[in-house]
């Protein structure tokens, strides 16, 4: 539905006809006019530790504001667990979608579904190196949070730290009777929470960004997840979003994603204190590489789709090209 107005209908033209070759090289060159219904609204499917917080406050944010409506914060434990919430909170989100010019924060792909048939929307999203990503992610719970994002208490018993806090989180998970995951999994969520329940911010350690762009039963599925979300997350970031971009050319992609909005391109200069890049200063240890190779393995491919999509992307705003 996001190719009801203007050149994304052409994009979507497009995608539904002509080979990959061409998927990449159509993606769209202004999205639909954004702000409350009828109007089209951006469902930003942010990533931790990949600079969307940066890209919300410098850009989608105000972009709202401008447009006299208030965004939507989507909490990890309300709107992102989407595909479980209970009637009532499922009609309370249709409500608030319909005003809503931009969900911001971390909801996986799947948001759409709780839209009006008549309502255009917009997917954006951002990614990052997935080892570099884990290893921001440690970093920012290392120091910010009091707990370690609900990873303490937890041991350093040799090797690198980053490793032993992986494989304390790991252990945890590992530690919940299958079938208590299940129960939990699959309980309506009656309550709308802040945070993930443990057991889910546990589960996304793995494969992370396939878990979020796959969206579905993809985003909470037991460790290990299948290869299914990454062949849905690959199909979605083709053919759902306007706009893929990478933190690691954070200049072309706050240029493009301009370029789309018709906005001023903000400077990339983060946050000193928590911004993106602040926690990846040096090279990510090798022993955590070897030990937590599965859980970057479908985020590595997915990686390497989004690069694809930016250059497309690149190549139809010359001036964004670094």
């Amino acid at each position: 539905r996001f190719g009801t107005m203007g050149s994304l209908l052409l994009w979507a033209a497009l995608n539904a006809t002509t080979t990959p070759h061409r998927r990449l090289t159509n993606r769209p060159t202004r999205t639909a006019p954004l702000g409350p219904a009828p109007r089209a609204i951006v469902l930003f499917t942010h990533l931790r530790r990949c600079g969307g917080s940066f890209v919300e406050d410098a850009l989608l944010k105000p972009h709202a504001k401008r447009l006299g409506s208030k965004p939507l914060l989507c909490k990890e434990g309300a709107l992102a667990r989407l595909q479980r919430l209970a009637h009532p909170l499922r009609r309370q989100f249709k409500r608030q979608l319909a005003e809503a010019p931009l969900v911001w924060r971390h909801c996986p792909f799947g948001a759409h579904e709780l839209l009006g048939d008549e309502r255009p929307y917009v997917y954006i999203t951002m990614l990052r190196k997935p080892f570099s990503r884990m290893a921001s992610w440690f970093a920012y719970c290392d120091k910010y949070s009091r707990d370690k994002c609900h990873t303490a208490p937890y041991q350093v018993h040799g090797g690198s730290k980053i490793l032993n806090f992986y494989q304390a989180r790991k252990r945890k998970y590992d530690s919940i009777e299958p079938s208590k995951l299940d129960t939990a999994r699959n309980a309506p969520v009656i309550n709308a929470q802040t945070f993930h329940p443990n057991w889910l911010e546990y589960a996304l350690d793995d494969n992370y960004a396939s878990r979020m762009v796959a969206g579905g039963a993809y985003h909470d599925a037991p460790v290990p997840v299948d290869g299914g979300a990454l062949t849905t997350a690959r199909q979605n970031l083709r053919t759902q979003y306007a706009f893929v971009g990478a933190l690691e050319r954070q200049r072309e992609s706050l240029c493009v994603l301009s370029a789309l909005l018709g906005v001023a391109t903000p400077k990339a200069s983060g946050d000193r204190l928590k911004g993106p890049t602040t926690h990846t200063k040096g090279n990510v240890p090798e022993d955590f590489r070897e030990a937590f190779a599965a859980y970057v393995a479908q985020d590595d491919q997915l990686y390497a789709e989004a690069l694809e999509l930016l250059d497309a992307h690149v190549e139809a705003f010359p001036r964004c090209k670094s």
